[in-house]
């Protein structure tokens, strides 16, 4: 008798009408709550799969959590979670029914080729505002994957599972333990167990590249490989390059969401995918301003707090709306219309924060509050005696707010950035004068740098001049400044400019030297003593050279005119010993050097994976001047 042949009657209260699917663990039938005639999908694991009563309260417990995280949750993009309980069939979750297929039945079939990229692009902003949504409340997901992604009949993305999520400030139930699936697994999930809402926007990052590239990021035929390369290595190449997708975006885009880094991924979702549309050349303006519509619902501050719930209505009151009365703790009075009924009225709810104006000097700092963006100061915030916020300004040192229970918050002064930088041109030797200031000396100059101001710097010698200027939050960086004739300077008042649409050049600065790649073309190559013409504006350049096993991508900035340093790391001599004295392998390539310990291998420094030829182990080595030969163990 098959499974669909004995499907039981009731599972708590609610009619079994149908299976809808089944694995090893557990089965979901299509119900219906006999009370209201509503149709759900009930969630049950199967008795076999619990082998005590501790395993039974353990699914108990995970389907209690799922229910909880969906009590705080209220969002049109995450499964609605309407009841929890235990059965003679076992543990059961009563959940919304979508009508649909998951998001991994059209990867895994190929269905997911057929979509064109817009439609792509809707899917993964519906999930970015989930998920946004959920960091809002402090919820970190921990298994974002499609698996987790139920598709509706008309194309929208609903997220589910949140049976191993928690709050942000909660601790792991068992700490240091690997919670999620491998492939959509972050480093820090992989190395200390431990998942942070940054975690899941690394998730999200594998599954967008998924549905857009076809291929994970981090490919690989057994887990320890697919951990492996999660942890230490860059996403794979896409070739050829998605359709529709520039290439210098699309490597941008997701060297930042997949960074090892928590801190150097994006803030939310949101901002990714904001990004990546960006990177859509092909974008008709119209689904462009659709999916950024898409995108608003879940972007700027973090969703209002919840104040009440009753069944399925959430009831919202903005925080510059909310009032504090006298009494024991604090309360909110606040107006609202029962849903249905067009009943007005007035309720007492305990508020869970008190509405704390933040101000900066300077304004428009980003506030972010438990990892997610909350707009720019002035803000207003609902906080709780303690709790944190961080602020941050392009020139100016981050700082932190943590809001004591006053009435009044302070404003925040926010510190300059200061640095030394070094002012240079081509030809060396010039004159500057730095914000009407005439400084000592002449260039190559280092200098004193306020990036919480604007500068203004002109460069002289003799008929050559230059007078770049800067903007609050930028520096010089490694620029090298190409001066020009009066003659050939467009003037602009007193300011002297190079033509906007003049090329700009690279030149590099290290022990050897290096081809340039963008978009797949090559441009050419550079040394320390010649110069490479590149067309200005912001460029993903790749620099290669595959005799000192050197290759890296570089986001480069070319103003016009103007000459970039592309500062390259030195070369390290490393000896391998093997006792089979075979062929030693850099980053998979042979060098043609035996690995008996008595050559050394000029190498770049930096990340780099040696292994033997024809032998199974390989070691992923920091290179650098102070390293050690390398041994191999016999056998491997």
């Amino acid at each position: 008798m098959n499974e669909s042949e004995n499907l039981p009657k009731m599972i708590g209260r609610y009619e079994i009408k149908r299976l809808l699917g089944a694995g090893a663990m557990g089965s979901v039938y299509l119900a219906e709550d006999p009370r209201i005639k509503r149709k759900l999908a009930i969630k049950v694991v199967k008795l076999d799969a619990i082998r005590s009563e501790s395993d039974r309260s353990e699914f108990l417990a995970r389907f209690q959590r799922e229910a909880e995280v969906s009590g705080v949750l209220n969002d049109p993009g995450i499964v609605t979670i309407y009841d929890v309980g235990d059965s003679e069939v076992g543990p059961f979750l009563a959940m919304e029914f979508v009508s649909g297929r998951p998001l991994d039945s059209y990867i895994k079939s190929g269905d997911i080729h057929t979509m064109e990229l817009k439609t792509k692009l809707r899917i993964a902003a519906g999930i970015a505002v989930a998920l946004d949504h959920a960091h809002s409340h402090g919820i970190v997901h921990r298994d974002v994957k499609p698996g987790n992604v139920m598709m509706t009949e008309d194309g929208r993305p609903k997220l589910m599972d949140f049976g191993i999520a928690k709050r942000e400030d909660a601790s792991l139930t068992q700490t240091g333990t690997f919670l999620g699936t491998p492939s959509y697994a972050s480093p820090e999930q992989i190395r200390e167990g431990q998942a942070t809402l940054r975690s899941d926007i690394f998730s999200f990052g594998v599954l967008v590249f998924e549905m857009l590239a076809g291929t994970l990021p981090f490919p690989g035929t057994s887990i320890n490989t697919i951990l492996y390369k999660i942890v230490n290595e860059p996403p794979v190449d896409v070739k050829p390059p998605v359709m529709g997708l520039l290439p210098e975006g699309w490597h941008r885009v997701f060297s930042r969401v997949l960074a090892k880094s928590a801190d150097d991924r994006y803030p939310t979702c949101t901002a990714f995918l904001r990004d990546l549309l960006d990177a859509a050349s092909t974008m008709d303006a119209d689904t462009r301003m659709e999916i950024m519509g898409v995108l608003k619902i879940g972007a700027g501050s973090a969703s209002p707090p919840i104040l009440a719930r009753s069944h399925e209505e959430t009831m919202y009151m903005p925080p510059e709306k909310m009032q504090k009365s006298g009494g024991m703790g604090r309360w909110i009075w606040a107006p609202f219309v029962i849903a249905g009924l067009g009943v007005g009225g007035w309720i007492l709810f305990k508020g869970t924060g008190t509405p704390v104006l933040i101000k900066t000097a300077p304004l428009s700092a980003r506030v972010m509050k438990q990892g997610v963006f909350a707009g720019e100061t002035p803000v207003t915030l609902s906080l709780k005696k303690g709790e944190k916020v961080t602020l941050d300004r392009e020139g100016f040192k981050p700082a932190e707010f943590q809001y004591t229970g006053s009435d009044k918050a302070p404003t925040i002064e926010l510190q300059a950035l200061v640095t030394q930088e070094i002012l240079d041109t081509i030809p060396q030797g010039a004159k500057v004068v730095m914000d009407e200031v005439s400084l000592a000396g002449v260039t190559p100059l280092t200098v004193e740098w306020n990036h919480g101001k604007a500068h203004r710097i002109t460069f002289s010698k003799g008929d050559l001049t230059l007078s770049p200027t800067y903007r609050e939050g930028e520096f010089p960086r490694s620029q090298v400044y190409t001066l020009m004739p009066h003659s050939e300077a467009v003037t602009t008042g007193d300011i002297k400019t190079v033509d906007a649409n003049a090329p700009g050049f690279l030149r590099s600065s290290g022990g050897f030297s290096v081809k340039v790649r963008l978009n797949n073309k090559d441009l050419g190559e550079i040394t320390g003593t010649s110069k490479l013409s590149v067309r200005s504006g912001k460029h993903e350049l790749e620099f290669t050279n595959p005799g000192v096993y050197y290759k890296e991508t570089k986001s480069v900035i070319v103003q016009p005119g103007q000459t970039v340093n592309i500062s390259l790391p030195v070369l390290v001599g490393i000896t391998v010993f093997h006792p089979a004295g075979d062929i030693v392998m850099i980053d998979g390539r042979p060098t043609g050097v035996d690995s008996d310990g008595s050559t050394p291998i000029r190498v770049a420094a930096g990340r780099h994976t040696v292994s033997i030829q024809g032998r199974s182990a390989s070691k992923s080595v920091d290179v650098r001047p102070d390293l050690p030969p390398i041994r191999f163990v016999v056998g491997n």
